[in-house]
């Protein structure tokens, strides 16, 4: 399989386990709440915050920044994300791209489109990385 493919399999993955743990949660507790309510041409319009973003957020920031930009989907799948140059990435350039990631998973639409077609994410091509399959050591009997 690609590694293209791979990626979007992996990133199905981890939002697979991101739902599953915070409908868990939220089955519990009730831990959304209104952020604002606007009253417009005679409809209600409500904002909310909501616990499936921010255990999203909680899970990528721990993936990403903490466990070198490998998230329990790549981990699955056998792929890691590297700088351009083959090496680990910074763990300033992991905040940054976490940070850009979740910005592109508001516009998630436009993202996916660019990815499709270029086969890069904004947070690759700002980052200077890229994502490969992990090239496991020989072992040695």
């Amino acid at each position: 399989m690609q590694v293209k493919n791979k990626r979007i399999l992996a990133l199905l993955i981890d939002l697979l386990i991101i739902g599953l743990c915070s409908s868990v949660v939220t089955g519990f507790f009730m831990v959304e709440g209104k952020l604002a309510q606007l009253e417009q041409f005679n409809h209600t319009i409500t904002i909310r915050w909501s616990f499936s973003f921010l255990f999203y957020l909680v899970y990528f920031f721990a993936f990403d920044i903490f466990g070198n930009s490998v998230t329990l989907g790549k981990k699955a799948l056998g792929i890691l994300t590297l700088s351009e140059k083959n090496e680990d990435i910074s763990f300033k350039f992991r905040m940054y791209r976490t940070i850009l990631k979740t910005l592109s998973i508001l516009f998630w639409p436009i993202s996916a489109m660019v990815y499709l077609l270029s086969g890069k994410t904004l947070q690759d091509t700002l980052c200077r990385t890229r994502t490969t399959e992990r090239q496991e050591a020989p072992t040695i009997f």
